[in-house]
Protein backbone atom coordinates (compact mmCIF):
# COMPACT_ATOMS: atom_id res chain seq x y z
CA UNK A 1 0.00 0.00 0.00
CA UNK A 2 1.22 3.46 -0.87
CA UNK A 3 0.86 6.27 1.63
CA UNK A 4 0.71 9.77 0.16
CA UNK A 5 1.22 12.23 3.01
CA UNK A 6 0.94 15.25 0.76
CA UNK A 7 -1.21 15.85 -2.27
CA UNK A 8 -0.52 13.36 -5.09
CA UNK A 9 2.09 14.28 -7.67
CA UNK A 10 0.82 14.73 -11.21
CA UNK A 11 2.62 13.61 -14.35
CA UNK A 12 2.52 17.30 -15.26
CA UNK A 13 5.52 17.73 -12.93
CA UNK A 14 7.62 16.62 -15.93
CA UNK A 15 7.85 20.35 -16.78
CA UNK A 16 9.81 21.03 -13.57
CA UNK A 17 13.28 20.74 -15.18
CA UNK A 18 12.43 23.88 -17.18
CA UNK A 19 10.80 25.70 -14.26
CA UNK A 20 13.36 25.12 -11.54
CA UNK A 21 13.96 28.08 -9.22
CA UNK A 22 17.28 26.71 -7.94
CA UNK A 23 20.04 29.10 -9.04
CA UNK A 24 22.25 26.09 -9.84
CA UNK A 25 19.71 24.88 -12.36
CA UNK A 26 17.74 27.97 -13.44
CA UNK A 27 15.09 28.21 -16.08
CA UNK A 28 17.02 28.48 -19.33
CA UNK A 29 16.13 31.03 -21.97
CA UNK A 30 19.09 30.59 -24.27
CA UNK A 31 21.17 31.95 -21.40
CA UNK A 32 21.19 30.80 -17.78
CA UNK A 33 18.60 33.18 -16.35
CA UNK A 34 16.66 32.38 -13.20
CA UNK A 35 13.30 34.12 -13.45
CA UNK A 36 10.94 31.97 -11.41
CA UNK A 37 9.96 32.94 -7.86
CA UNK A 38 8.44 30.76 -5.15
CA UNK A 39 5.47 32.35 -3.36
CA UNK A 40 3.77 31.23 -0.17
CA UNK A 41 -0.01 31.43 -0.38
CA UNK A 42 -1.75 31.05 3.01
CA UNK A 43 -5.02 29.16 3.25
CA UNK A 44 -8.04 31.13 1.94
CA UNK A 45 -5.78 33.69 0.19
CA UNK A 46 -6.19 34.25 -3.54
CA UNK A 47 -3.45 33.64 -6.06
CA UNK A 48 -5.37 35.63 -8.67
CA UNK A 49 -8.90 36.83 -9.43
CA UNK A 50 -11.07 36.44 -12.50
CA UNK A 51 -10.50 39.21 -15.02
CA UNK A 52 -7.06 40.21 -13.76
CA UNK A 53 -4.34 40.66 -16.36
CA UNK A 54 -2.16 37.59 -16.56
CA UNK A 55 1.56 38.12 -16.13
CA UNK A 56 2.62 34.64 -14.89
CA UNK A 57 1.72 31.00 -14.95
CA UNK A 58 2.01 29.05 -11.71
CA UNK A 59 3.48 25.66 -10.84
CA UNK A 60 2.03 24.32 -7.56
CA UNK A 61 4.86 22.90 -5.44
CA UNK A 62 2.96 22.22 -2.20
CA UNK A 63 -0.59 22.43 -0.87
CA UNK A 64 -3.68 22.65 -3.04
CA UNK A 65 -5.19 25.49 -5.07
CA UNK A 66 -8.85 25.55 -6.11
CA UNK A 67 -9.99 27.46 -9.18
CA UNK A 68 -13.62 28.59 -9.16
CA UNK A 69 -16.28 30.84 -10.62
CA UNK A 70 -19.03 32.67 -8.74
CA UNK A 71 -22.57 32.53 -10.08
CA UNK A 72 -24.79 35.61 -10.09
CA UNK A 73 -26.53 34.49 -6.90
CA UNK A 74 -23.24 34.03 -5.05
CA UNK A 75 -22.95 30.28 -5.38
CA UNK A 76 -19.46 28.94 -6.02
CA UNK A 77 -18.52 26.31 -8.61
CA UNK A 78 -15.04 24.91 -8.12
CA UNK A 79 -13.64 24.03 -11.53
CA UNK A 80 -10.40 22.32 -10.55
CA UNK A 81 -8.19 21.23 -7.70
CA UNK A 82 -4.52 21.86 -8.52
CA UNK A 83 -2.05 19.63 -6.67
CA UNK A 84 1.76 19.74 -6.46
CA UNK A 85 3.07 19.30 -9.99
CA UNK A 86 0.03 20.93 -11.61
CA UNK A 87 0.22 24.17 -13.57
CA UNK A 88 -2.29 27.04 -13.46
CA UNK A 89 -2.78 29.67 -16.12
CA UNK A 90 -1.87 27.75 -19.26
CA UNK A 91 -5.43 28.15 -20.57
CA UNK A 92 -5.54 31.94 -20.13
CA UNK A 93 -5.48 34.50 -22.91
CA UNK A 94 -4.22 37.76 -21.39
CA UNK A 95 -6.75 37.72 -18.52
CA UNK A 96 -7.48 35.05 -15.92
CA UNK A 97 -10.67 33.16 -16.65
CA UNK A 98 -11.49 32.28 -13.04
CA UNK A 99 -10.44 32.80 -9.42
CA UNK A 100 -7.69 30.77 -7.73
CA UNK A 101 -7.76 30.31 -3.95
CA UNK A 102 -5.44 28.36 -1.65
CA UNK A 103 -7.48 25.61 0.03
CA UNK A 104 -4.52 24.84 2.30
CA UNK A 105 -1.24 26.60 3.02
CA UNK A 106 0.45 26.38 -0.37
CA UNK A 107 3.55 27.31 -2.32
CA UNK A 108 3.51 28.14 -6.02
CA UNK A 109 6.33 28.86 -8.44
CA UNK A 110 5.60 31.96 -10.52
CA UNK A 111 6.97 32.00 -14.06
CA UNK A 112 6.58 35.08 -16.30
CA UNK A 113 4.49 34.53 -19.42
CA UNK A 114 7.33 36.05 -21.45
CA UNK A 115 9.63 33.30 -20.18
CA UNK A 116 7.11 30.66 -21.22
CA UNK A 117 6.93 32.13 -24.73
CA UNK A 118 10.73 32.00 -25.02
CA UNK A 119 10.85 28.44 -23.72
CA UNK A 120 8.31 27.33 -26.32
CA UNK A 121 10.52 28.84 -29.04
CA UNK A 122 13.80 27.46 -27.73
CA UNK A 123 12.80 24.12 -26.16
CA UNK A 124 10.62 21.85 -28.37
CA UNK A 125 10.17 19.41 -25.51
CA UNK A 126 8.64 22.12 -23.36
CA UNK A 127 6.04 22.96 -25.98
CA UNK A 128 5.13 19.29 -26.30
CA UNK A 129 4.73 19.06 -22.53
CA UNK A 130 2.39 22.07 -22.51
CA UNK A 131 0.33 20.39 -25.24
CA UNK A 132 0.13 17.28 -23.05
CA UNK A 133 -1.00 19.42 -20.10
CA UNK A 134 -3.73 20.99 -22.21
CA UNK A 135 -4.94 17.57 -23.38
CA UNK A 136 -5.06 16.33 -19.77
CA UNK A 137 -7.06 19.37 -18.68
CA UNK A 138 -9.55 18.93 -21.53
CA UNK A 139 -10.01 15.27 -20.62
CA UNK A 140 -10.60 16.25 -17.00
CA UNK A 141 -13.11 18.89 -18.04
CA UNK A 142 -15.06 16.38 -20.12
CA UNK A 143 -15.16 13.95 -17.19
CA UNK A 144 -16.30 16.73 -14.86
CA UNK A 145 -19.11 17.76 -17.23
CA UNK A 146 -20.30 14.16 -17.44
CA UNK A 147 -20.18 13.80 -13.67
CA UNK A 148 -22.06 17.03 -12.99
CA UNK A 149 -24.72 16.38 -15.61
CA UNK A 150 -25.54 12.69 -15.43
CA UNK A 151 -24.16 10.96 -12.34
CA UNK A 152 -25.80 10.41 -8.97
CA UNK A 153 -24.31 11.88 -5.81
CA UNK A 154 -22.58 8.62 -4.84
CA UNK A 155 -21.23 8.19 -8.37
CA UNK A 156 -19.91 11.77 -8.36
CA UNK A 157 -18.05 11.24 -5.11
CA UNK A 158 -16.70 7.87 -6.26
CA UNK A 159 -15.48 9.45 -9.51
CA UNK A 160 -13.77 12.24 -7.57
CA UNK A 161 -12.00 9.83 -5.20
CA UNK A 162 -11.07 7.58 -8.11
CA UNK A 163 -9.35 10.46 -9.93
CA UNK A 164 -7.15 11.10 -6.90
CA UNK A 165 -6.55 7.40 -6.29
CA UNK A 166 -5.38 6.95 -9.88
CA UNK A 167 -2.80 9.70 -9.40
CA UNK A 168 -1.58 8.05 -6.20
CA UNK A 169 -1.63 4.36 -7.06
CA UNK A 170 1.45 2.29 -7.71
CA UNK A 171 1.25 -0.19 -10.62
CA UNK A 172 -0.20 -3.50 -9.46
CA UNK A 173 -1.21 -2.15 -6.06
CA UNK A 174 -4.96 -1.88 -5.44
CA UNK A 175 -4.69 -0.16 -2.04
CA UNK A 176 -4.02 3.56 -1.79
CA UNK A 177 -3.83 5.80 1.27
CA UNK A 178 -3.89 9.55 0.69
CA UNK A 179 -4.81 12.91 2.21
CA UNK A 180 -7.73 15.11 1.15
CA UNK A 181 -6.59 18.57 2.28
CA UNK A 182 -9.73 20.33 1.04
CA UNK A 183 -12.83 20.75 3.20
CA UNK A 184 -16.12 18.95 2.60
CA UNK A 185 -17.63 22.26 1.45
CA UNK A 186 -14.90 22.51 -1.22
CA UNK A 187 -15.69 18.99 -2.45
CA UNK A 188 -19.39 19.90 -2.48
CA UNK A 189 -18.76 23.00 -4.60
CA UNK A 190 -16.67 20.91 -7.00
CA UNK A 191 -19.28 18.17 -7.39
CA UNK A 192 -22.32 20.46 -7.42
CA UNK A 193 -23.74 18.95 -4.23
CA UNK A 194 -24.60 20.16 -0.73
CA UNK A 195 -22.18 19.61 2.13
CA UNK A 196 -24.74 17.34 3.80
CA UNK A 197 -24.98 15.17 0.69
CA UNK A 198 -21.20 14.87 0.45
CA UNK A 199 -20.89 13.87 4.12
CA UNK A 200 -23.75 11.38 3.79
CA UNK A 201 -22.17 9.71 0.77
CA UNK A 202 -18.76 9.51 2.43
CA UNK A 203 -20.54 7.54 5.16
CA UNK A 204 -22.29 5.34 2.59
CA UNK A 205 -19.01 4.53 0.86
CA UNK A 206 -17.51 3.68 4.23
CA UNK A 207 -20.42 1.43 5.26
CA UNK A 208 -20.24 -0.33 1.88
CA UNK A 209 -16.57 -1.07 2.50
CA UNK A 210 -15.39 0.91 -0.53
CA UNK A 211 -13.28 3.30 1.55
CA UNK A 212 -11.97 3.75 5.07
CA UNK A 213 -12.08 7.20 6.69
CA UNK A 214 -8.94 7.17 8.81
CA UNK A 215 -9.51 10.84 9.70
CA UNK A 216 -11.45 13.79 8.31
CA UNK A 217 -8.71 14.28 5.71
CA UNK A 218 -7.19 10.83 5.26
CA UNK A 219 -8.76 8.20 3.01
CA UNK A 220 -7.88 4.59 2.34
CA UNK A 221 -9.10 2.97 -0.88
CA UNK A 222 -9.16 -0.78 -0.36
CA UNK A 223 -9.82 -1.69 -3.99
CA UNK A 224 -9.62 0.80 -6.84
CA UNK A 225 -11.52 -1.54 -9.19
CA UNK A 226 -14.43 -1.60 -6.75
CA UNK A 227 -14.41 2.20 -6.60
CA UNK A 228 -14.30 2.36 -10.41
CA UNK A 229 -17.33 0.08 -10.69
CA UNK A 230 -19.33 2.39 -8.44
CA UNK A 231 -18.15 5.48 -10.33
CA UNK A 232 -19.36 3.83 -13.55
CA UNK A 233 -22.82 3.20 -12.05
CA UNK A 234 -22.63 -0.54 -11.42
CA UNK A 235 -26.15 -1.50 -10.26
CA UNK A 236 -24.84 -4.12 -7.84
CA UNK A 237 -22.77 -1.49 -6.04
CA UNK A 238 -25.24 1.38 -6.26
CA UNK A 239 -25.69 3.06 -2.90
CA UNK A 240 -29.17 4.16 -1.77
Amino acid sequence: MQHVSQSPISSVSSVSPWLNSDARNPIRLGNSISCSIDRKIPINAHLYLEGELQSHIFLVTSGIIGTYKLLADGRRQICRFAYPGDILGVDCAKRHLNNAEALSDSVVRSIPVSAIDKLIDSEPGFGQTLLHITAMELAGTREQLLSLGRKSASEKLATFLLSIARRSALPGNSEVLFDLPMKRCDIADYLGLTVETVSRNFTRLKVAGVIELLSSHQIKIGDIELLKALADGDDFLRLH
